[in-house]
C-alpha cells in the first residue's frame, strides 16, 4: 500500500512546496518500476487545513500502448465519470484524513525525453561515454544514463519540471530544473487531471 510521504526538509528548487513535491517523487522510494509515475501533492497552497506537506503515489493502470498524453486525458475522461459514492461509504478516520489532507498538486515522473526532450541520455552522459565507440563498464551498460524527469502542477497553475541523471560512478546528478519551459500541453492535461481529483474528492467528503 503507497505510504503517505513529508517534504520536510527537501530542496524547494525555487518552486516552494510544489517544488519539493517534485523533488520527493522524483528522488524518492517507488511502489511500481513501471513508467509513467504519478503522485498527488497534499496542502502544497496557502492556508493548508493541516500543517503538513506530503506526496502520495497514486495507483496507476497502465493500458498497453497509450502516451503520456492519451493517458492523461483518459484518466481526467474517468474521473469526471466517477460516480460519488454514499455518504456511508467511508469511515470516520478516512473522512479526517481527507479534511486534513488537500489534493493541491499532481506530479508526473516519466524518462526525461518523454518530458524535456532536450534532456535525453546524451545531455547527462560524461565526456569519456559521448566520444568514441568505447563500449561502457557492466555497471554503465546500455539505459543506465536514462535520466528521469518530474513534472508537478498545482490547482492555482504553477508549474515545475526537475531532471535527474547519474554520475560515472552511479551516483545520482540533480534533480535540478532545466531551461527548458515544461511542455504546456502535458501540464494542461495534468492540470485536468488533478482538477477531476480535487472535484471528486470534495464531493465525495462533502468538504
Amino acid at each position: 500500500m503507497a505510504m503517505l510521504r513529508s517534504v520536510n526538509g527537501l530542496p524547494h528548487h525555487g518552486a516552494g512546496e510544489l517544488g519539493r513535491v517534485a523533488h520527493g517523487a522524483l528522488t524518492g522510494p517507488s511502489e511500481s518500476a513501471g513508467w509513467p509515475r504519478l503522485f498527488l501533492g497534499y496542502n502544497t497552497l496557502p492556508d493548508p487545513p493541516f500543517p503538513l506537506v506530503g506526496y502520495l503515489q497514486y495507483e496507476l493502470a497502465q493500458p498497453g500502448g497509450l502516451g503520456l498524453p492519451a493517458l492523461l486525458r483518459m484518466m481526467a475522461e474517468s474521473m469526471r465519470a466517477q460516480p460519488v459514492p454514499p455518504e456511508d461509504a467511508f469511515d470516520e478516520s478516512r473522512r479526517r484524513v481527507a479534511t486534513a489532507m488537500r489534493v493541491d498538486a499532481l506530479v508526473v515522473v516519466a524518462p526525461a525525453h518523454a518530458l524535456a526532450p532536450a534532456e535525453g541520455e546524451g545531455a547527462w552522459r560524461p565526456p569519456a561515454y559521448r566520444e568514441g565507440p568505447r563500449r561502457p563498464a557492466a555497471a554503465h551498460r546500455e539505459g543506465a544514463w536514462e535520466p528521469a524527469a518530474a513534472l508537478a502542477v498545482d490547482r492555482e497553475g504553477a508549474r515545475v519540471l526537475l531532471v535527474a541523471g547519474r554520475s560515472a560512478e552511479g551516483g545520482r546528478i540533480g534533480p535540478r530544473r532545466p531551461a527548458e519551459e515544461p511542455d504546456a500541453t502535458l501540464a494542461g492535461l495534468l492540470g485536468e487531471v488533478l482538477d477531476a481529483q480535487h472535484a471528486w474528492t470534495k464531493a465525495a467528503f462533502a468538504l
